[in-house]
């Protein structure tokens, strides 16, 4: 195996806002910090001077420093939080609308593009600047959708659609995190946001709408055959090639993703091999079959081919 995905991803980090929910959130934990620290101070100070003071003459120490600082500070954080989360949890009717869905242990992502879903898997494209509404559900367990540098986070509950409001405000490419324990690769469920500018997110959206691009070379052929042979169709996707597979991941594109395995690999033809014949090495729990029955020059062939899908 040839390294994984993490170092290659952007951004993890509350620290590091490039969304209006993030800078929300990394506001607000500010005004806290800064808060709880002048509360502390006081506190501090009021201790000293009672250690310091045989006797203090009246009460008001204990109104000012004990009941109404922590009361005043503690209802400026309330309005300031409540102001916060109806920002992060604004809706917008013009928003472009997004399906994500949480699999045990990968993501589904459908655009809508001229009335028609392009499904998509791991990696979520977003438009720099504009809202995105996205629409949040999971097919087994409960899973939470998290890119803390984007917004918060927003638990994906079976049966029901949580939407989030997302609004990225530079372009970039940031990490993404399930963040409730779903199952025993649950560490291992990441995705990757790339955002673009509003110009290049139309000619990405208009080029990833077509069919997969046609094996080319003899090696390629054959990659093609082992997969419509060999029973991977009945699970994915290929547009133009394989249709109608939904258990597992669309690979219309897989090649161009960042990262294989739902963040945790680099995106090569190395990986790809390793993954399709022991799947239970690389990313324990996974639902997808281990094909290590494969011969070596099929199993080459194949994840060549996979790995030109872009």
């Amino acid at each position: 195996m040839e390294g994984t995905a993490l170092d290659q991803f952007g951004s993890q980090s509350a620290l590091r806002p490039a969304g209006l929910g993030a800078w929300e959130a990394y506001d607000l934990t500010l005004a806290m910090v800064i808060a709880f620290s002048v509360v502390f101070v006081a506190v501090m100070a009021l201790i000293f001077a009672a250690w310091r003071t045989e006797r203090v003459a009246g009460t008001w120490w204990i109104w000012s420093g004990g009941i109404v600082l922590p009361l005043v500070t503690i209802s400026i954080l309330f309005v300031a939080s409540t102001a916060a989360l109806i920002t992060m949890t604004r809706s917008y009717d013009d928003a472009m609308i997004i399906d994500v869905t949480g699999h045990q242990f990968w993501w589904e992502v459908v655009y809508e593009a001229d009335a028609r879903a392009i499904r998509d898997a791991n990696e979520l494209v977003l438009p720099v600047g504009v809202p995105v509404t996205l629409r949040l559900r999971s097919s087994d367990v409960i899973h939470s959708f998290w890119v803390p540098s984007i917004s918060g986070k927003m638990d994906m509950i079976p049966g029901r659609v949580n939407t989030l409001t997302v609004t990225a405000t530079e372009a970039g490419r940031f990490r993404g995190q399930c963040a409730e324990f779903c199952g025993l690769s649950h560490p291992m469920m990441a995705f990757e946001v790339v955002a673009l500018p509003p110009d290049e997110f139309a000619a990405w959206l208009a080029d990833v709408q077509g069919e997969a691009r046609d094996a080319a070379t003899p090696e390629l052929l054959a990659g093609r055959d082992v997969f419509l042979n060999a029973g991977c169709a009945a699970c994915h996707e290929i547009r133009g090639i394989a249709e109608g597979g939904r258990l597992g991941p669309d690979l219309t594109r897989v090649g161009a993703r960042g990262s294989l395995g739902a963040g945790m690999w680099r995106m090569n033809q190395g990986n790809l091999a390793g993954w399709i014949a022991d799947v239970g090495d690389m990313k324990p729990g996974a639902q997808m079959p281990s094909y290590n029955h494969l011969s070596g020059p099929d199993l080459r062939a194949l994840s060549a081919y996979l790995a030109s899908l872009q």
